[in-house]
């Protein structure tokens, strides 16, 4: 039986849930980095030991790796959650009868998520891995395309969170 109260709630709180990753996201990602230098310079008698048989600033391109690492392995997931909770959103809104308006402005949101998902976070990824251990000064020649697909990711995420933003604030508001 299908229960159009419940699947209001449900794709209100999947959406609610995926702003909150999109933001919880954008927080690690740029926290991951600014920890390697945090704990680099942090009193940590034992961990500085440890460093000391590496040669002078490699650690911090070690730890900056891991962060990378860690920063594809998330983004990569949360690609794949979200066109997951995408299409769970579409799915019910469909079934609600949802204005043409209303399905268009989520299926252009699945289809930015999917642009991210299947395509520029790939890029990023493979892009990283080719410049995490090459010396920046001069940058290398893959540094353009890499800022340039950053910026892709950045823009298109700020789009679609904002899109997403506007449709809670909208099917909400529409329904109170």
């Amino acid at each position: 039986m299908f229960h159009p109260h419940l699947a209001n709630s449900l794709r209100w709180s999947l959406m609610g849930a995926w702003l909150m990753g999109t933001a919880f996201l954008w927080l690690v990602a740029t926290e991951n980095f600014r920890r390697v230098d945090a704990v680099l310079s942090s009193p940590h008698p034992e961990f500085h030991q440890r460093l000391e048989p590496l040669p002078t600033g490699e650690a911090r391109v070690v730890l900056r790796f891991l962060a990378s690492e860690l920063n594809r392995f998330y983004f990569t997931v949360w690609g794949w959650s979200q066109l997951f909770l995408g299409g769970v959103i579409l799915i019910l809104s469909w079934r609600l009868a949802a204005d043409r308006f209303e399905l268009c402005l989520l299926g252009a949101i699945g289809l930015l998520a999917a642009i991210l998902a299947l395509w520029v976070t790939p890029s990023l990824v493979e892009i990283g891995r080719q410049v995490d251990f090459i010396r920046r000064s001069p940058p290398p020649p893959q540094m353009d395309a890499f800022w340039r697909y950053h910026l892709a990711y950045t823009v298109t995420d700020l789009v679609k969170f904002g899109a997403g933003l506007f449709w809670l604030l909208r099917t909400g508001l529409k329904r109170a």
